[in-house]
């Protein structure tokens, strides 16, 4: 994109501060909601880096690939630059039930770059702009802009700020430390600054990398192959129809011996993550380092290693499993003991880093800040790990940001209705320990929230907001034409014992092919599966929807920002402490605060109602 870096302009609609997954979907979303006419200012230190993928080159995965498929149905850009730089792609779980499969694309990293840099350039109301911010610009209290290090200021009514690892950020590779967020990049340590004097509560994260090998320095025909689905299944609605687009390529697995692990366990005092030379609460604990690894689990002898290509056009393998932060000379004796790699040479050495986050109990919902309005924040600075969850709160920031600037209502996204929901409410409601990572265990909800749906759950949405383009509900429509149709016909056709056909896909030993055959066996596989898991799990479905009833009530019951909690008499110090704390928008979010019980609830919903009253 160095054909679009600007000098910077005085003002735009929105101004969004940062170019990884969260920044790119906040521009995008932004750009969306405000048309061509908005101005959309998209501030990153180096435009030719928009869309890297920092660590590992995958996208989606379990609960994760649910969220790139809800990006993608309310009109992100995610799904389409993972289908546009896809080389191996796998359903995961494919074996369990519909509501826990989570699909995955290894990517090509320098083509998802390109692709996210592509799809940006298209949309002449982004402009990118290659600077560093060093402070905000606050007047009446309100965010109403960003100050560059040369004094230079540029306005906007809202500012998303995506920083990713990049806040005071520290990189460690045994005792060296150096300044930055990623490799070849520089740290960002005026914003924390300027949070810290706003009043902002920050934290200090950590999280790593595992080294890169030279491809032809592997022994890969010594070494298990772990290969993509036969017949890949896109991300996108929008896919190409020559998807998949680029050669599809095959993994290898290896693992750690007990040797290295005895290397390790003699070396931990030249690692960083344990020595106390990193000044940070917690890491990952999900990803954890090798070093984490072998301490935790001391009775393990091994740990598996995925080695993933990170690009065709190029020699770099990803190992998966082994972040690190050890000196390169024990990062190289480690990875020459695992099979198939005693002549591997490490291209890129892991590393570890430390970086500050906003805590994320002073955010609201809609990813915008609570002590400054019309500051938003999104990704690695609240809390989160993972690009899918990045991206998704991006999504929400720039529609909540394009909105403030519209003069428009704010747009929540509920725990039943997506993903999304559940991450953004488990944030403002939870004191987070380590980053945060989605799972399908998160979601109460998660019969409803399967990947295959995600469109008829969410693309409605997206239209009203204005970010799902004529193309994408074209597509939407005429599919749930079809389903219904398909759904029609399976309660009308006969199927065994004087049932009909939906009695019969509710049968576990009927496969689709059955039901599709019955049907005619013109219609679509996909979609047929879609009717009959809703038809499997209807009774369920109708009891998730009650409960989900029962929970909207309490979610539509808002919170006054004026309402003092400390003068409602009957609830406990412990509930009230929570709630003065979290200031949560909603009785339904108050009543999910560890420390608020249902009888605290019941009183709290009380004094609302009398609040109420009192007010008409």
């Amino acid at each position: 994109m160095d054909g679009r870096r600007l000098n910077p302009p005085e003002h735009g609609d929105v101004i969004v501060v940062g170019g990884g997954h969260a920044g790119v979907e906040a521009a995008w979303a932004a750009s969306s909601v405000l048309g061509p006419a908005g101005s959309v200012l998209l501030f990153t230190m180096d435009p030719s880096r928009i869309g890297v993928m920092s660590c590992n080159p995958a996208i989606g995965g379990l609960a994760k690939g649910q969220v790139v498929r809800e990006i993608d149905a309310l009109g992100g850009l995610m799904a389409r630059a993972a289908d546009a730089a896809g080389i191996m792609f796998k359903v995961l779980n494919q074996s369990k039930g519909p509501a826990v499969r989570g699909p995955r694309a290894q990517c090509d990293k320098d083509r998802y770059a390109q692709a996210v840099q592509q799809l940006l350039h298209s949309r002449s109301n982004i402009q990118v702009v290659a600077a560093t911010i060093d402070d905000l610009l606050i007047e009446a209290g309100r965010c109403v802009g960003v100050q560059l290090p040369n004094g230079v200021e540029c306005r906007a009514p809202a500012v998303v700020l995506t920083t990713g690892t990049f806040m005071r950020a520290l990189m460690h590779t045994g005792p060296s430390a150096t300044s930055g967020g990623r490799v070849g990049e520089g740290s960002a340590d005026g914003i924390s600054e300027c949070l810290k004097r706003l009043g902002f509560e920050l934290g200090r994260l950590k999280t790593g990398t595992p080294p890169r090998l030279r491809q032809n320095t592997i022994d890969w025909d010594e070494l298990p192959v772990q290969s993509g689905d036969v017949s890949p299944t896109p991300f996108s609605d929008l896919a190409s129809p020559s998807f998949p687009v680029l050669p599809q390529v095959t993994c290898r697995v290896t693992h750690t011996t007990a040797d290295a692990h005895r290397l390790i366990q003699n070396n931990l005092h030249q690692a960083p993550m344990f020595s106390g030379q990193i000044d940070a609460e917690s890491g990952p604990r999900y990803c954890p380092s090798i070093e984490d690894k072998v301490v935790r689990f001391a009775d393990r002898s091994q740990h598996h290693v995925f080695l993933e290509p990170e690009t065709i056009g190029g020699d770099s393998i990803y190992c998966n499993g082994i972040s690190t932060s050890l000196p390169p000379e024990i990062q190289d004796e480690i990875v020459r003991c695992m099979p198939g790699c005693s002549r591997a040479e490490i291209m890129q050495y892991g590393y570890a880093v430390e970086y500050d986050m906003i805590r994320p109990h002073q955010l609201d919902s809609t990813c915008e800040t609570k002590i400054v309005p019309g500051l938003f924040t999104a990704g690695q600075i609240n809390g989160t790990s993972g690009y899918e969850e990045a991206a998704g709160q991006g999504w929400l920031a720039g529609v909540n940001a394009a909105h403030v600037a519209r003069g428009m209502p704010s747009v929540r996204i509920r725990r039943d209705q997506a993903y999304i929901g559940v991450m953004m409410d488990d944030l403002v409601t939870r004191v987070p320990r380590e980053p945060y990572r989605l799972f399908t265990s998160r979601a109460e909800h998660r019969m409803l929230l399967r990947s295959d749906n995600a469109d008829a759950r969410l693309t409605p949405l997206g239209r009203d907001i204005g970010t799902v383009c004529d193309a994408r509900w074209s597509l939407w429509t005429n599919r749930h034409q079809r389903l219904d149709d398909i759904a029609e016909r399976m309660q009308r056709l006969p199927g065994e014992g004087g049932k009909n056909l939906a009695a019969l896909a509710r049968r576990p030993d009927v496969s689709i092919s059955d039901i599709v055959e019955r049907l005619g066996g013109s219609d679509d596989a996909q979609e047929v599966e879609r009717v009959m898991v809703d038809t499997r799990y209807d009774g369920y479905v109708k009891r998730q929807q009650a409960e989900i009833k029962r929970q909207q009530e309490s979610d539509g019951v808002a919170i006054p920002v004026t309402f003092d909690v400390r003068s409602v008499t009957g609830l406990r110090t412990e509930a009230v402490e929570a709630i003065d704390h979290f200031r949560p928008a909603t009785l339904g979010q108050a009543s999910r605060l560890a420390g608020v019980t249902p009888a605290d609830a019941t009183v709290l919903a009380v004094a609302l109602r009398r609040v109420k009253r009192i007010a008409t």
